[in-house]
């Protein structure tokens, strides 16, 4: 061990004394070796009595016992490893140095790289498999790498043994965890165990299809309480979805009624024509309830479209599809998403576009086409650089549990990072495309159809905010109310946008899959730019997902998704998110008529808010007393409560439909 290792190992940080003990290793073993470290050091986090191992917080920095010194560089499920900067230069500035000067040649991972590790697999064939399957390979750096993380996985797993029974473990947990999870699991209980377990070492990230997870050692037994232990996991480490569906059974069922009172996980059911009455009426009943679950997804769509897309996407494959963190598309278990690797803030290229260009243009048509082309090569700019960025990252990352539990990174031997996995691709959202389209719409009509205003007094105007035009602004034809004008240009607009990326190339992937999700994107996009056309003033949230901007979905809910099922969903290949606001007054048979309806039409994702602006006000002012209160926010949901302010404001700004 090397001076700077030996140094981190002995002020307690077991993960960065891992990255920098080999040196000369190549880039699979520099992090297998980190890992290891980390296994073998972390804490065992269990609340006694509880049904699985481990429980509670595992995420984040933890105090080691034997320095009594918080550990500051940790495993991190999106970038490998993350580092506490300023609790580390606190505890020592050389130690600050020594990591400073690593990341300048690793860790480049970014952010919201999200995964679903082959969940079945392991429950089936247990972590001796993946070992021996290792074994039966040629000597190889990524072999060595693989088999040193798994050795350290097997002491954290001794570990746990030893130290659960002090602990206040139940004998049948002890018992299971003997089998699971290096053995293939037996029972129900044995598979929940071996799940619990395997989700903490990805960060609780995404479960994948739970029910069919469950299903092949289900016997009839309640899971709910499992479930329920499991699900609390996810929500206290803030990580993100189950997929359920659509081969339904008794676990889909008890799966919904375990996330009663839960923001998180993000339950996602896919919805089929089959789909059972008694499944409508219980999602019906949970998302009655408040808190925007289950999701609902469109079975049909989504298979047409991603077999369209990925001709050799395998009916067994797409059977496990799920939506990763936002809902960002991933098949289970064999899957690299890039999550949101970048996004094109349309509305504020257009605000440039707009100012330099209005003037100078003759007719909607030369204005409209300009900005077409302008916006075809920032999406050419931002997809080469996207590429860049991968094979950068590809030389600097390794994703150890990943690339050990994700098919097919160990036949092909090569990480998750690198192309590993049998579906690679990139997740690209992009922010204000209903607002830009509501602003050529309003251009269109009273600049160019009407001449009401010239370019130059339209613009001065609008700089200003003038009271008077931006009451026109707010009347003209607008995308979310079903006006066959406006949805025409929607429908031309998006289907080139997103047509376009399918000119997009990877080296290391199938090529560009967008999305139309906007996590908490429309806060900040709508930050940096100025009034426009729409109606927004300077500075204000951005259009959500699908959504129409913010007061202009005036003739109700059907024909807001009528308008939504006109943006071109068919190349949005990393799903299209649309949120729906509406009074606790409807009814199960009318919310699924809304969905059906919606799906009918071509929509592919649909998740729904049931509060009253009277109780988002009301949480605004006293949030003390609606800490329980839960609302869908761009693609999961989440507690009013913990939402930053600008994001509160955004939530009770949507128009909310009444039922």
């Amino acid at each position: 061990m090397n001076a700077n290792a030996k140094f981190l190992s002995d002020i307690g940080e077991p993960l960065a004394s891992g990255l920098l003990e080999l040196s000369d290793g190549s880039l699979p073993e520099i992090y297998c070796r980190a890992y290891r470290r980390y296994y073998e050091a972390c804490p065992i986090v269990y609340e006694a009595g509880s049904p699985l191992f481990p429980t509670g917080q595992t995420r984040g920095t933890f105090i080691d016992t034997s320095t009594g010194y918080e550990v500051c560089v940790i495993p991190s499920y999106a970038t490998q490893f993350d580092i506490k900067w300023e609790r580390l230069r606190e505890k020592s500035s050389r130690a600050a140095d020594i990591m400073t000067e690593f990341t300048k040649s690793y860790c480049y991972a970014g952010e919201w790289n999200h995964s679903m590790l082959n969940y079945k697999r392991i429950l089936r064939e247990g972590i001796n498999q993946y070992e021996r399957r290792l074994l039966e390979k040629d000597d190889s750096d990524f072999k060595r790498a693989l088999l040193d993380l798994i050795d350290g996985l097997r002491t954290y797993h001794k570990r746990a043994l030893e130290a659960l029974p002090q602990m206040g473990a139940p004998t049948e947990l002890l018992r299971a965890l003997k089998q699971v999870p290096f053995s293939p699991a037996r029972t129900a209980y044995e598979a929940m165990v071996s799940l619990n377990f395997c989700l903490s070492l990805d960060g609780w990230d995404n479960v994948g299809r739970l029910d069919s997870i469950l299903e092949p050692y289900h016997k009839g037994e309640d899971l709910r309480p499992w479930l329920r232990c499991m699900m609390e996991n996810i929500q206290i480490n803030d990580c993100w979805s189950v997929t359920l569906g659509p081969d339904y059974n008794d676990v889909t069922y008890q799966a919904l009624e375990a996330s009663v009172g839960l923001a998180r996980p993000l339950i996602e059911l896919r919805v089929t024509d089959e789909m059972p009455e008694s499944l409508w009426e219980l999602s019906a009943k949970r998302v009655l309830q408040g808190g925007g679950q289950p999701a609902f997804y469109n079975e049909q769509a989504i298979r047409q479209r991603l077999c369209g897309r990925i001709p050799h996407l395998t009916q067994e494959d797409v059977l496990e599809f799920s939506g990763g963190g936002c809902t960002e598309t991933s098949f289970a278990g064999c899957t690299y998403s890039g999550g949101t690797d970048n996004e094109i803030n349309v509305l504020k290229i257009f605000e440039g576009y707009m100012y330099e260009s209005l003037p100078n243009c003759s007719s909607f048509e030369e204005f409209y086409n300009n900005f077409i082309t302008v916006l075809r090569k920032e999406q050419d700019l931002q997809m080469e650089a996207i590429n860049n960025y991968w094979n950068e990252r590809a030389q600097k990352c390794f994703a150890p549990i990943r690339t050990l539990f994700i098919d097919d990174c160990i036949d092909k031997e090569t990480g998750w990072f690198q192309g590993g996995a049998r579906y690679t691709f990139s997740i690209h959202c992009d922010s204000g495309i209903p607002n830009t389209l509501d602003s050529l719409l309003a251009i269109k009509h009273l600049v160019f159809d009407k001449k009401r205003y010239s370019p130059q007094q339209f613009l001065s105007l609008l700089k200003s905010e003038d009271p008077e035009l931006f009451a026109q602004l707010r009347s003209c034809p607008s995308y979310g109310v079903a006006d066959e004008s406006a949805d025409a240009l929607v429908r031309d607009f998006t289907t080139g946008f997103y047509e376009h990326y399918l000119t997009g190339k990877l080296d290391l992937g199938l090529g560009f899959f967008p999305t139309a999700h906007q996590f908490t994107r429309h806060i900040s996009a709508g930050s940096v730019v100025g009034p426009t056309p729409d109606g927004r003033k300077a500075g204000t949230p951005v259009a959500d997902s699908l959504a129409a901007v913010n007061g202009k979905a005036v003739k109700g809910p059907t024909a807001m998704l009528t308008s939504a099922a006109c943006y071109e969903q068919k190349d949005i290949y990393g799903i299209a998110v649309t949120n729906l606001s509406i009074n606790p007054n409807c009814s199960p048979s009318i919310l699924k008529a809304l969905v059906k309806g919606y799906f009918s039409m071509g929509g592919t994702q649909l998740q729904v808010t049931v509060t009253s602006r009277d109780t988002l006000l009301k949480a605004r002012k006293d949030p003390e007393s609606y800490r329980d209160l839960i609302v869908r926010v761009g693609g999961y949901s989440d507690y009013f409560y913990n939402l930053e302010d600008r994001l509160k404001d955004a939530v009770i700004a949507r128009t909310l439909f009444e039922i």
